[in-house]
């Protein structure tokens, strides 16, 4: 048994519960608290766990002893962003799978957080990161990309390829064996039909492109995202020599 589990954002109260729920069935830890980083959160207790600092307590953390999750997932740029900051302090992820999930045939990181009720499907796989929240499907033989974030009844269908930093809204449904470019946002409600380039924001039944890579690059979308990935998107928008 592990001493310690460290979550990562006190706004998603979603995975306070299913932290809970994966301990009473597992045992995994002897104790969970909260870190955020807003000091007016300090001292709440969310679900009888109390927030206990700011994610920089992680520096008291024993990485041969303690695991974290990150549960921050309003944003996949912000998501991104925290990550690479508790990746600073060395201490190991944790997974979150409810325990009424089957994951049998599919392949997930050790990071993996799936929520009660998503589905993950035979020979699907989900990157370094990933999501699924409630009512969520990854159709089999589906490839999630890293960092992604499957909003609840969201529905990746068989064999879809999605990048990474990919969002996909609560009730979208993206059509069987299309592909998805990295940090493409599919807004709520959207039925895709067609494959998404990089960058894209995509509305509507049929899904159309309301925002192009070269759009939020202008927006500065994707600031949050390190120097790297940003340099990579613009470079994608520049023509061939």
């Amino acid at each position: 048994m592990k001493r310690t589990l460290y979550l990562c954002g006190a706004g998603n109260s979603e995975g306070v519960r299913l932290a809970l729920t994966v301990n009473r069935n597992a045992q995994r830890w002897e104790r969970i608290v909260l870190l955020d980083d807003d000091p007016a959160k300090h001292g709440i207790e969310i679900l009888g766990v109390r927030i206990a600092g700011g994610l920089d307590t992680l520096g008291e953390a024993d990485p041969q002893s303690d695991e974290v999750v990150n549960l921050v997932a309003r944003t996949t740029d912000r998501r991104w962003m925290v990550r690479n900051r508790i990746e600073q302090f060395g201490i190991p992820f944790a997974a979150l799978i409810h325990p009424l999930v089957e994951t049998d045939g599919a392949s997930l990181p050790s990071d993996a957080i799936a929520y009660r009720n998503s589905t993950i499907g035979s020979l699907s796989s989900m990157g370094t990161g990933s999501v699924a929240f409630m009512g969520a499907i990854v159709g089999h033989g589906a490839t999630l990309g890293n960092g992604c974030i499957v909003a609840p009844n969201g529905v990746i269908n068989a064999r879809v390829r999605v990048g990474d930093g990919v969002y996909i809204g609560s009730n979208a449904s993206i059509l069987p064996e299309l592909s998805i470019g990295d940090w493409t946002t599919i807004a709520a409600n959207t039925v895709v039909t067609q494959d998404i380039p990089a960058g894209s924001t995509v509305l509507g039944v049929p899904g159309k492109v309301v925002l192009t890579l070269e759009m939020k690059l202008r927006m500065r979308a994707f600031r949050n995202l390190p120097q790297a990935v940003q340099r990579d998107l613009e470079q994608r928008i520049k023509p061939a020599a």
